[in-house]
């Protein structure tokens, strides 16, 4: 029996948040899409009763998300947005704010599940022709003057005039076509879990730079934050009971918030900072993980690979419609849009991380200072707040 070669305009490799958005995007462009990954993404979201993998959304990629008919199939309840930002150093005591009213927008971005989204591409993608394939590795990557094909461990081959890898930071197709990446495994580890609390959070994000790390806590819908610790002790947080570590939290916190009660499990995963050798290949284009990770205390590593579909799905609709997709030419259009966007949100998470994570008494001194700059310069703030917004 002969393998079965099937033909596509563009196929997607990684199917979690980037690449099902990418598919769903490209799809109502018009483009004859696949997208094929080795398992699920939707194994065991319906499980939990609140998701612990949250993200917070800029306003900019809400927008977007609403224009593909994805925003609106989340439950409105569980999605919350964000009026006001507080963040501390760990030597002063009057907090950075940045408030929506400021810029005169309606807010500074979303909370949600990382489930809720997730299953809303999904539904998403049900009312479109793309072709999923989904429980089968791919064993062989190949490009040429012609096009792409990606063989499947079933026998099956596909072929595109173009690939988006959108498999992670891990990224077998990034490999395969010979692109390395710069990495940096910081010390310190993510810690989460989600918390009710005693005091309503009024929609506000607060962050604390303190000597164990960087803490974060993030509205959920009713009186509930999620919890994102950055710190070099998480063996010591993830050995705790769930009334330890709420109590260790929200004393962490000031107890701003009151008693805190734990409702997910904590979970631990690394943090680390990448950035692709290039960002195209032949008949090939990097985005999301695979292309670029951040320190999350930023909330933007999710932000900059829907920025990164929202940019390639603007290059192939200016095109020559003559023009091939595949074309390099074409793609390193995608490749320099992005470029900027990328090294300005990687160099602040970095020197944010490397300026509090010292203990040098000069820089402490001059980032606790730098924290308390923005409120006396409103021009410095509206600054910030606007790359926030994106």
């Amino acid at each position: 029996m002969m393998a079965m070669t099937k033909y596509y305009d563009i196929m997607i490799v990684g199917a979690a948040l980037v690449g099902a958005s990418a598919a769903v995007t490209l799809a109502k462009q018009g483009f004859k899409v696949a997208l094929v990954d080795r398992k699920s993404p939707l194994v065991g979201l319906a499980n939990a009763e609140w998701d612990s993998r949250i993200y917070a959304i800029s306003p900019g990629n809400a927008d977007w998300l609403k224009d593909l008919g994805v925003w609106q199939r989340m439950d409105a309840e569980r999605i919350t947005p964000i009026a006001e930002m507080q963040v501390w150093g760990d030597a002063i005591t009057e907090a950075l704010n940045f408030n929506a009213e400021d810029t005169f927008a309606n807010n500074l971005g979303y909370i949600l599940e990382n489930s809720a989204l997730e299953q809303a591409l999904w539904d998403e993608l049900q009312t479109l022709d793309v072709d999923i394939s989904i429980g089968d590795e791919a064993t062989l990557f190949e490009a040429n003057e012609q096009g792409a094909s990606l063989q499947l461990s079933d026998g099956r081959q596909l072929k595109a005039k173009l690939m988006i890898a959108a498999d992670g930071g891990n990224s077998w197709l990034r490999e395969q076509a010979g692109l390395t990446q710069q990495k940096t495994v910081y010390e310190h580890v993510g810690v989460v879990a989600n918390f009710e609390v005693e005091l309503p959070h009024q929609h506000i994000a607060r962050q604390w730079f303190v000597n164990d790390g960087v803490l974060a806590w993030l509205p959920l819908a009713g009186n509930r934050i999620s919890m994102v610790f950055s710190t070099k002790y998480s063996q010591n947080l993830m050995a705790l009971s769930p009334t330890e570590l709420a109590e260790q939290v929200a004393q962490a916190g000031g107890n701003v918030l009151g008693k805190m009660h734990c409702i997910t499990p904590a979970v631990a995963f690394p943090l680390v900072k990448q950035k692709a050798s290039a960002l195209i290949s032949n008949r090939l284009v990097l985005v999301g993980d695979a292309a670029h990770q951040v320190h999350p205390m930023a909330g933007q590593g999710v932000n900059l690979g829907f920025r990164d579909i929202v940019e390639l799905a603007k290059v192939l609709a200016e095109r020559n419609p003559l023009a091939d997709i595949g074309d390099r030419f074409l793609l390193r259009r995608y490749e320099r849009a992005r470029k900027a966007d990328v090294i300005a949100i990687q160099g602040l998470t970095h020197a944010l991380y490397a300026a509090f994570d010292s203990k040098q008494a000069l820089v402490r001194t001059a980032r606790n200072w730098g924290l308390s700059l923005p409120n006396k310069h409103p021009i410095i703030k509206r600054a910030l707040m606007k790359q926030a917004l994106i």
